[in-house]
């Protein structure tokens, strides 16, 4: 059975959204799991909550640093049009406080820049689990 998930990567900075894209087409590709990743990309906060409907948007991985906005503020957006989807905050700080506030306002994991492998398969594997539970 082949499972297709759309991906939204939000990130004001184009070389840390294809690194997070390679590294989430690489955990596809090595654990040979029947995945069709539609990627689509953003490099501010606005109108997520829209393109995530238009594009019938799966998961999210959301940087918190982002012009005009913080990407706390975009999850809260998403919570309340959204509260099911599964929103995975980006941030190269790793503070304790910016965890906390990320897990505070909803989102369902934090991964740390520069971006680890392991983080990268666990989230993508938690969304497998908690998306296609039978």
């Amino acid at each position: 059975m082949s499972i297709t998930i759309n991906i939204l990567l939000v990130d004001d900075v184009e070389y840390s959204r294809e690194l997070l894209r390679a590294a989430l087409l690489a955990c596809i590709r090595e654990h040979k799991v029947d995945i069709e990743a539609n990627f689509f990309h953003s490099s501010t906060g606005e109108s997520i909550p829209e393109q995530i409907t238009l594009r019938h948007i799966n998961l999210v991985y959301l940087d918190i640093e982002l012009p005009h906005t913080s990407g706390l503020e975009v999850l809260k957006q998403i919570r309340q049009t959204e509260p099911n989807i599964m929103v995975v905050m980006v941030s190269g700080e790793s503070s304790a406080e910016n965890v906390t506030a990320a897990i505070k306002s909803g989102a369902n994991g934090f991964i740390a820049k520069p971006f680890n492998y392991g983080r990268i398969l666990e989230s993508l594997q938690n969304y497998l689990n908690k998306a296609h539970k039978p």
